[in-house]
């Protein structure tokens, strides 16, 4: 999967936000302070299906959109492309960890430590 351009990633934030799929018109009235045109939004969720970030259904005359995986999916893959572009994943790694606050790092070894006792 390729990474989103910034319009795409609002148009991704409102589905994730959503309980259930939504139109373009409903994409669009989300991102209402943006002054976007129907057709922009509309071709936005049109590259987001090619690109497979989105699946869509037909109701009638109109399509409904919702994401092909979770919010959380996506934070998890722009982490594996950082560690994969960098030169020095352990340095990487030590930055991060470095940056993240006193809770991040505890549930980072909560969640390593259930991750150890699965295995």
């Amino acid at each position: 999967m390729r990474s989103l351009g910034p319009l795409e990633s609002a148009v991704m934030d409102r589905l994730w936000e959503a309980a259930e799929p939504l139109s373009v018109r409903e994409v669009l009235e989300g991102l209402r302070d943006r002054g976007l045109a129907y057709t922009t939004v509309a071709t936005v969720l049109e590259n987001l299906h090619r690109k497979q970030w989105v699946d869509r259904e037909r109701v009638g005359r109109v399509w409904f959109y919702r994401p092909c995986l979770q919010a959380s999916e996506h934070a998890a893959l722009l982490m594996r492309e950082a560690l994969a572009s960098s030169n020095s994943p352990r340095a990487t790694f030590l930055k991060f960890v470095d940056e993240i606050t006193d809770e991040e790092a505890a549930m980072l070894r909560e969640l390593l430590a259930e991750e150890s006792e699965e295995r």
